[in-house]
């Protein structure tokens, strides 16, 4: 039984949300049961028919339910130690085209964001550097290395982003990590000395906002614009950090404007506040000049720099850097002084040696060119399927694009639809904090692992699975 407690000054959809899925999780509601019209739940509980709907939806998303056209919602098909459910029900599946086969049987076209294509990875080279570099590191005798990462990679770091991105800084106040959420991690140790409050894109990448929420954080959400971050907003806020993707907001795809970027920047001075920014796909711009990084603007500035090499390189490699502002150093060497590095020495002098030999910047040019045909490919297809039956954002940019679907269908269903067909899409719900702002028409497409026949044939897929 479902109930709601209008007293306790919780969310009504969060209430109704966490008692579904724990019903799911615990195996009370089996998979394939259909659960209460949305109509029906609203009439029995006393509640908006829209908070139901919401609830649901957002179980949709997460996969925790869905839903069949014209019939409602039913209970899906969770696997895990921790999942207490009967098995699955091959006579009453998702779709007449998904069975319960394997996962990797069931897509024929995934449009996974961040999974490269790994024929462009330069695995020759990087072999004969990295063997070169162990020989050394065993007669050198090396132990944990420098805390903050070695200083002949952070040399060559420091001169590639003022190269590429405008950024100006010191060797000593960049810290090499294993990947940017483990950055952050760092980082939110320095911030807490500041303030409890950071402001957060809304929609954002739903990993980074985790990191801020388990480090203690109140996340604000700061609605995006077609430029990026809604800066008014954010001055009316009571936050004195923020988190940013200006080169290719995720997951919205808007590149913010200058003019932006200086508003930012002078609220930044005038509150004495701190800008996090993530560069993380600042190498990919198709037919579009690059816009500076905020670092390299304002010297007057508290910003933290972000960048990595997952996304033109490896991301298994997990190497990720942060620049931070010289006001923050002191509060950094205190805090991690005992700490050693989380990246191995070995991986470190590699990419050292790599860029310092010049197959960085090579292997950038080229992945350019081919994430470029990809992105036109893509575009071109998907004019050619859908014309006006879906607005495209997120373009010019990066390895992914969004899509909102000018039909009936909502973003479970496109979902849903698309597995029909052997089409892996994926959900923006996730990464929305206020998701009741969320249109839940839209979805999202990374095309970097897809070859270019691929992404035509997946197109079609899709236009056959949301319109035929």
């Amino acid at each position: 039984m479902l109930s709601i407690d209008t007293i306790i000054g919780r969310p009504i959809y969060t209430q109704l949300y966490w008692q579904i899925r724990q019903k799911i999780m615990s195996g009370e509601w089996i998979v394939n049961a259909k659960l209460p019209s949305s109509r029906q739940l609203a009439n029995d509980l006393q509640i908006s028919r829209n908070t139901v709907e919401q609830a649901y939806q957002q179980l949709c998303a997460e996969g925790y339910l869905y839903s069949k056209s014209r019939q409602g919602y039913y209970v899906g098909k969770l696997e895990g130690p921790f999942i207490n459910q009967n098995a699955c029900n091959t006579s009453s599946t998702v779709n007449n085209n998904i069975s319960c086969s394997n996962e990797k049987d069931q897509y024929r076209y995934d449009f996974r964001y961040g999974k490269l294509d790994y024929k462009y990875v330069p695995s020759k080279i990087w072999k004969k550097l990295m063997i070169q570099c162990f020989e050394e590191e065993v007669d050198k005798n090396v132990s944990y290395g420098e805390p903050q990462g070695e200083i002949g990679l952070r040399e060559q770091i420091m001169k590639y982003v003022e190269e590429y991105r405008g950024v100006k800084c010191q060797p000593e106040q960049i810290v090499i990590g294993a990947g940017t959420l483990h950055c952050l991690g760092l980082l939110c140790n320095i911030l807490r000395q500041f303030t409890s409050t950071v402001a957060f894109e809304d929609p954002g990448y739903g990993k980074t906002r985790a990191v801020l929420h388990n480090a203690g954080f109140q996340v604000c959400p700061i609605s995006v614009e077609s430029d990026g971050i809604n800066v008014q907003e954010l001055a009316n806020s009571e936050a004195l950090a923020v988190y940013v993707t200006p080169s290719h907001q995720f997951p919205t795809g808007a590149i913010m404007s200058i003019s932006k970027r200086l508003q930012l920047l002078e609220w930044a001075v005038r509150k004495q506040a701190i800008i996090i920014e993530d560069d993380y796909s600042c190498h990919l711009r198709y037919n579009v000049r690059p816009i500076p990084a905020l670092q390299g603007i304002s010297p007057m500035a508290n910003v933290v720099y972000f960048g990595n090499f997952s996304k033109p390189l490896l991301p298994s490699l997990r190497i990720a850097f942060m620049i931070l502002p010289p006001s923050l150093l002191n509060v950094y060497k205190t805090l991690y002084r005992t700490y050693n590095t989380s990246v191995p020495y070995l991986y470190q002098r590699t990419l050292e040696r790599f860029m310092e030999e010049g197959y960085w910047n090579r292997h950038l040019r080229r992945v350019l060119q081919v994430y470029k045909k990809k992105h036109e490919c893509l575009m071109q297809s998907l004019k050619e399927q859908f014309c006006d039956l879906i607005a495209i954002h997120g373009n010019n940019a990066g390895l992914f694009i969004t899509i909102k679907v000018n039909s009936h269908l909502f973003e479970t269903d496109l979902i849903q639809r698309a597995a029909g067909y052997g089409v892996r899409v994926y959900p923006v719900s996730e990464h929305w904090q206020r998701i009741y702002k969320y249109d839940r028409k839209t979805v999202l497409l990374g095309y970097s692992s897809l070859d270019l026949e691929e992404i035509k044939q997946a197109v079609r897929l899709l236009r056959k699975a949301w319109f035929d």
